[in-house]
């Protein structure tokens, strides 16, 4: 199964345990909250899930990439220029399962995610799956 997949099931039985938790405890119930708050709050927890998921594809391809090219947490640091003292780059050498939600930004990732793949598809490395 590819990392991809498992993070889209992953993704979806969150938010499905969201739903389920919703409706018996009934913490976002229309008749106390309103139709207009209980739309919004499951909008609002879809938008939070899809965001993690993306995030976690983006950091997973990230890692692979810095893993097959054999690059440090050093090395990941200084392709990034305008890295802020409280923002620690992953570790690529270290497992990480989840994406680091506020030590990182996305934009951090999504540069080294370009640098990255390009390089890698120089250097003729697989595909991230």
């Amino acid at each position: 199964m590819s990392t991809k997949s498992k993070i889209t099931i992953i993704s979806i039985l969150s938010y499905g345990f969201f739903v389920i938790l919703a409706y018996f405890f009934k913490f976002l119930s229309p008749a106390k909250i309103g139709i207009t708050w209980t739309a919004f709050w499951y909008i609002a927890v879809a938008l939070i899930v899809y965001y993690l998921w993306f995030k976690n594809l983006i950091f997973q391809r990230v890692i692979y990439y810095a893993r097959q090219l054999n690059l440090t947490q050093a090395d990941l640091a200084n392709r990034l220029p305008n890295l802020k003292p409280n923002q620690i780059v992953p570790d690529p050498h270290r497992v990480n399962l989840f994406a680091p939600l506020f030590t990182f930004p996305l934009q951090g990732l999504d540069r080294l995610n370009t640098q990255l793949t390009q390089e890698a598809r120089q250097n003729g490395i697989k595909p991230f799956k």
